[in-house]
């Protein structure tokens, strides 16, 4: 039994605005709007919507801001893009276009989405930790080999 109350949005996500489409359970789009994508301008038009699931393309943007939407209790779905080829292969792309796409997969069959989980915060930083100390010793590497076949061949 599909819950009538329940609101399902598609989220294109820019670095600087982020295109919205809602739909609601029977598949009329209830509004389209455009915000900041900050997680300031998320809470505010969030906070107030409920029950809604919001899906969004994987991107440099989205491990934040499925971060911040599931900590107001928003259902995220993260869509791993390079999988849903609706949107990719799309003709008619455009912002708003596919952020009615994904709302209306969403509200259709989530298995349409390929969805992915991005790591937790804690992760993420202990993730970063371990590449910079990767690229560091690599770089210190490279640095001494090079001393050292200098080293060789003044002598």
């Amino acid at each position: 039994m599909q819950d009538n109350t329940r609101m399902f949005a598609g989220m294109d996500i820019g670095d600087r605005y982020s295109e919205i489409c809602i739909l609601d359970a029977q598949g009329e789009i209830v509004e389209q709007t455009r915000i900041a994508s900050t997680e300031a301008s998320l809470i505010k038009y969030f906070s107030p919507r409920s029950p809604m699931t919001v899906a969004m393309e994987t991107g440099f943007h989205s491990p934040w801001m499925s971060r911040t939407l599931k900590e107001l209790g928003v259902e995220v779905i993260v869509a791993n893009a390079r999988k849903v080829a609706l949107i990719a292969k799309n003709n008619t792309k455009s912002d708003k276009v596919d952020a009615e796409l994904l709302a209306r997969l969403a509200r259709s069959d989530l298995k349409l989405l390929s969805p992915i989980t991005h790591r937790s915060r804690e992760h993420q930083v202990h993730l970063g930790v371990l590449r910079s100390r990767d690229t560091l010793v690599r770089f210190l590497f490279h640095k001494s080999f090079w001393i050292f076949l200098k080293g060789e061949r003044s002598a």
